[in-house]
């Protein structure tokens, strides 16, 4: 295939992906909803809480799965939920939850963060702070993606 042919087929093949995701994503809607109204049955893990529906195909039964209502996973320290959790726990909170301490990114994306860095540090420390930062693999070496930018298409002119 020359490289014209795997652009339109790559195109093409992106534009049925899209369609069939929302085709999909209406399809597991419905069986959600029949499956709400239809006799479940305990899941298979007995440790699990939640149930299960098998939705009937013309060979096959597909498994809809209702799971028991999602835990949070993290809470801001010394917030509403923090007091409400430690209290209940009578100091053992740390049994469930450990205190995570961590610097989050505030620029949007990496070029944002560059061009923070070079506007409040300067050329002298701005570069210094960029490469202190750049995400690397176990052998030193900058990670970086390649990614083919289907959405970014635009006609031939």
């Amino acid at each position: 295939m020359t490289i014209t042919d795997l652009v339109d087929r790559g195109l093409a093949i992106r534009k049925q992906i899209v369609q069939l995701k929302k085709e999909l994503d209406g399809i597991e809607q419905k069986l959600a909803a029949a499956g709400l109204e239809r006799q479940q049955e305990l899941l298979a893990d007995e440790d699990r809480e939640g149930r299960r529906w098998f939705a009937p195909g013309s060979r096959l039964l597909v498994p809809v799965v209702f799971t028991a209502d999602k835990l949070i996973a993290s809470f801001a320290a010394d917030s509403p939920k923090h007091r409400e959790v430690a209290a209940i726990t009578e100091g053992k909170l740390k049994d469930f939850f450990h205190l995570k301490r961590v610097y989050e990114m505030l620029a949007k994306d990496g070029k944002d963060f560059r061009l923070q860095a070079g506007r409040l540090l300067g050329a002298d420390k701005g570069p210094a702070l960029i490469t202190a930062c750049l995400a690397r693999d176990r052998d030193g070496v900058p990670k970086s993606d390649v990614k083919v930018d289907w959405g970014g298409a635009e006609e031939k002119s």
